[in-house]
Formats: structure tokens, C-alpha cells, sequence
């Protein structure tokens, strides 16, 4: 009987233990009930002030222009821009592409005739499909206003709307194939300040949503650094750069510098016999007449900064450190794999011969890329001076 008591007492005191880790194991498995926050009081929405017509008749005023109707295209807009707020009232827009003037109604863009000159400024290049126009926005202060409020309709970060007279605009004009009676279509731009302290060859960029994927933004990138190469300088793009911004320019830096180093490109070729009085006084003459570049020498080819050279080597894992200095001696097996791991095009889009080019313009030469040249040894120190 003791034997049976004792056995019967065990397995209650089992139950009651595995009852209590059971519950243990309830409660600390039991998600904890989640603090009250304090109610805030809706505050009433404020009604927008009414806009009212001549009549005295109130008009519902349209937030922001959602569409612009240019040439043919009709294109819905993706930021804000400082319009005038009479020219938001339908939501839509109609600007001629000749002036890229602005107006409310349809009728009133048929009825509008330029008696501008068109294109304006001076032509910089030219191939079969294109025509690259240089406007200075001193000259032509509307026109260059206009083009900055249309373009901040499809840029976040555009802030420059009416200070333009320290800028030049170079504008792309597609040529068109259509028999509407205009010879051109207004399809982008850059600009540049004219004297800039950080040596940026290109402040803002733009093309329009139905030209693109057509290699036209990789177009105005290879102008911006052929006009800096004809200056005898090195330069680069306004920072900070966004995120499509920069997978743009590390195409193009890879592209021309791979180029240079296998001696390929008919650009940098043309460069070294135009400025081959500037090699002649590069501190290592034994350089001009073998494929071993110095990183100042790279930089002077291809127009590209030097900190942006020192980047674009290292993320190939081309850079070499070699008797004090950085060397870039690399065979040609070794570009081509690397252009083959990266799928480097090397293909560019801008044509050679199409730059047009006025006896001035090849004698605007700085003492900038001289400077670049002299301070080889030094050129940590240039790289110390990036943004």
C-alpha cells in the first residue's frame, strides 16, 4: 500500500510540474501586448485659396501640370516645375520646340509663330541623326529659361531657373524624318558653367522621355569630355552624381580609358598630334613613344580627372604601383579579359569627324592640362582635391 501511495503522489507532483512549465513556456512565448499610443487629434485640412476669373468666377486651381504636349509627342510629367500658376489651370501644357515657349491652349501654339533664329547658337557637332548646338545663356537668357523650367519637370534635383548667364547650353536637336515642316525636334541638353573652380565639364543633363534608350544621354557625355579635351584640360560632372547618373559616367570612363590604354581611340589619337607640343614638355619624355601611361598622361587623353582615372583603374584592377609612382603598363591580354569580365562596349557613340571645330576653338589651350602634366609625381595631391 505504501508502494501504491507513493507512485500516486509522484505522478501528481509530474502533472503539476509539467503544468507549470507548460504555462511557463505559454507566457513567455505569448507576444507582449503592444503600448497604447496616444491619440492625436486630426487637425481640420486646410481648403486651398480659390483662384478667380476676370468674371469674378472661382476656378478650381490644378495642383501641377501633369502633361506637356512638345512636337508630337504628349508627355506626362514626373516632378513640379515653377511655372507661372496661371499656366497650371488645365493640367496640360503646349510648348513649341522651336523656343520652347510655353502656353495654356492648343490653339494657341498653332496659331504661335518664332521670329527667332532656329537653331540658336553655334553648331559643335554633327552626324547623320543629330545636331549639337552650344547657346550661351547670357545671349539667349529666355530661351535657356525656358529649357530649365521644361527640364525640372523630369529632374528631381534641378534648381537653376532664371540665373543662367554663367552657364553655356548645349542642345540636342534630333533631325526629323517627319513632314511637318520643321527640320528639327527639340530632344535634350547639358550645361556647364563657363569658369568652374571643382573643373566640372557638365552641371545639369537632360533628355526627354521619348529619346531615350536611344544612346543619346551617352552621346551628350562623350561631347562634354571631347569640348574638354579641346581645352587642353581634364574635367569631370557636377557632384554629387545620382544613382543612374553615376552607372552612366562609369560606363563611359571604363569605355574611354580601355580605349586609350589599347590605343584604339581615333579621338585620343587625333588629341596626341594636336597637342603634341604639351607632350613634349611632359616630365617623362621616354613615355610619348611607348605604351606605358602615367596616370597624368591617361588623364590628358582622355580629358577624364584624374581622382575619376584612379577610380575607374581600380575597380578594373588595373592600377599599378611601381618605383614610387602610379604606373599603368598593362598588355593587351590583359584589357581584353578584363573587357570581356565587365561586358565593356567599347563602341562609341559619338562620331570622331562630326565635332565642328573652328580654328579658335583648337588654340584655346590652358595651362591646366600643363599643370596636370607637371604634377605627376604628385598626383595624390590631385586626387586629394575631389569633392
Amino acid at each position: 500500500m505504501g508502494d501504491k501511495k507513493r507512485a500516486a503522489t509522484s505522478k501528481k507532483t509530474l502533472r503539476k510540474v509539467s503544468d507549470t512549465k507548460k504555462a511557463e513556456v505559454q507566457k513567455c512565448t505569448k507576444p507582449a501586448a503592444a503600448p497604447k499610443e496616444p491619440v492625436l487629434k486630426a487637425k481640420p485640412k486646410q481648403k486651398a485659396p480659390e483662384s478667380r476669373c476676370a468674371d469674378g468666377t472661382a476656378v478650381e486651381e490644378a495642383a501641377e501640370i501633369r502633361r506637356v504636349i512638345i512636337g508630337s509627342y504628349s508627355i506626362a510629367t514626373w516632378y513640379a516645375s515653377p511655372y507661372p500658376d496661371e499656366y497650371k489651370q488645365g493640367g496640360d501644357l503646349y510648348i513649341c520646340q522651336r523656343c520652347l515657349k510655353y502656353m495654356r491652349y492648343r490653339h494657341t501654339l498653332e496659331d504661335h509663330r518664332c521670329a527667332d533664329p532656329f537653331p540658336r547658337g553655334r553648331p559643335i557637332y554633327e552626324d547623320t541623326s543629330t545636331v549639337l548646338h552650344e547657346v550661351d545663356g547670357k545671349e539667349y537668357a529666355l530661351y535657356c529659361q525656358n529649357m530649365c523650367l521644361l527640364s525640372k519637370l523630369f529632374l528631381d534635383q534641378k534648381t537653376i531657373y532664371y540665373d543662367i548667364g554663367n552657364f553655356l547650353f548645349y542642345v540636342l536637336l534630333v533631325k526629323s524624318t517627319e513632314s511637318n515642316g520643321s527640320q528639327y525636334s527639340f530632344a535634350g541638353y547639358f550645361s556647364k558653367e563657363k569658369t568652374s573652380v571643382d573643373r566640372n565639364n557638365l552641371a545639369c543633363i537632360l533628355v526627354l522621355p521619348p529619346y531615350r534608350g536611344q544612346s543619346y544621354g551617352q552621346l551628350l557625355i562623350e561631347i562634354s569630355y571631347e569640348l574638354t579635351k579641346i581645352e587642353q584640360t581634364t574635367g569631370g560632372p557636377e557632384q554629387p552624381l545620382s544613382s543612374q547618373g553615376f552607372h552612366s559616367y562609369r560606363s563611359y570612363w571604363r569605355r574611354a580609358i580601355v580605349q586609350t590604354l589599347l590605343g584604339e581611340s581615333i579621338s585620343a589619337a587625333t588629341h596626341v598630334l594636336h597637342n603634341e607640343c604639351a607632350l613634349r614638355g611632359h616630365s617623362h619624355d621616354w613615355e610619348r613613344n611607348q605604351r606605358i601611361f602615367s596616370l597624368s598622361r591617361l588623364a590628358l587623353l582622355t580629358g577624364i580627372r584624374i581622382e575619376d582615372v584612379l577610380f575607374t583603374l581600380d575597380d578594373l584592377g588595373l592600377l599599378e604601383f611601381w618605383l614610387g609612382r602610379h604606373i599603368v603598363c598593362i598588355a593587351d591580354e590583359t584589357l581584353h579579359r578584363v573587357v570581356a569580365e565587365h561586358r565593356i562596349n567599347l563602341n562609341l557613340r559619338a562620331d570622331p569627324t562630326g565635332m565642328i571645330l573652328g580654328r579658335d576653338d583648337c588654340h584655346q589651350a590652358s595651362d591646366s592640362s600643363m599643370d596636370v602634366d607637371s604634377d605627376d609625381s604628385g598626383s595624390s595631391s590631385d586626387s586629394d582635391d575631389s569633392e
